[in-house]
């Protein structure tokens, strides 16, 4: 069986638990906390040679980088395929996924510092992460249907993306820099409601909840060090 290591308040490690669960594939996880501030274990560098996680233990040993553990699920275990086989639509998928990681999630990575440390940012950077999130939203809007789905009638790893971190960037942005960079996106609103329905959604925010205090006493005693 397959182990998920990483922990359950990281987005990248529930990109990859998402996937899993959506197709329906058997797995364990083992929380580690490596890569948030501390220096990596040496059992975790033997299986991440960067120290970070998720890593994904398989039966052929340990993938790490949550790109490469997707392309090994996508071609692993593919009766439900979470990528299109036409090469315009899978063009448009990884176009929107690129959005969402580069104009969002990263701009809002940039405030995590004073998100949990609860103090504001200089004008100078929240005037670049503005305008980044500001491209971003464009792009959504243009890019994204809101179907059923984001791009269309079938959920896709799109929907792993938007499910997973935007939810974030509104709410690190929000408490940052008190707006929703995402307010204007017509559609999107309803869309990440209907995406909160999904069993397998609602496991990802059940085990984020339960994980919480142990991240932050993780946090704590990281801070405790310096």
């Amino acid at each position: 069986m397959l182990t998920l290591h990483g922990f359950s308040s990281s987005n990248h490690h529930n990109i990859i638990k998402l996937t899993l669960l959506e197709k329906g594939v058997p797995f364990e996880e083992s929380v580690v906390y490596s890569g948030v501030g501390d220096s990596p274990r040496p059992d975790i560098l033997r299986q991440s040679p960067i120290g970070n996680v998720p890593c994904l233990e398989t039966e052929g040993g340990f993938i790490f980088e949550a790109r490469h553990i997707l392309d090994y699920l996508e071609r692993a275990f593919p009766e439900i395929p979470l990528y299109p086989n036409g090469t315009c639509e899978a063009a448009e998928l990884e176009e929107l996924i690129r959005v969402i990681d580069l104009y969002l999630k990263l701009a809002a990575r940039r405030l995590l510092p004073n998100y949990f440390a609860r103090r504001p940012t200089s004008e100078h950077v929240a005037t670049e992460i503005r305008a980044a999130l500001d491209r971003g939203a464009k792009a959504i809007g243009q890019l994204a249907r809101f179907d059923s789905f984001i791009l269309g009638d079938t959920f896709t790893a799109a929907d792993v993306a938007a499910t997973i971190h935007l939810p974030v960037v509104q709410g690190v942005v929000g408490k940052v820099l008190g707006c929703d960079p995402l307010a204007e996106v017509t559609g999107l609103a309803a869309y990440l409601a209907r995406m909160e329905l999904r069993p397998s959604v609602q496991r990802i925010r059940l085990d984020q909840e339960a994980d919480r205090p142990s991240f932050l006493a993780h946090l704590q005693a990281q801070h405790n060090k310096t």
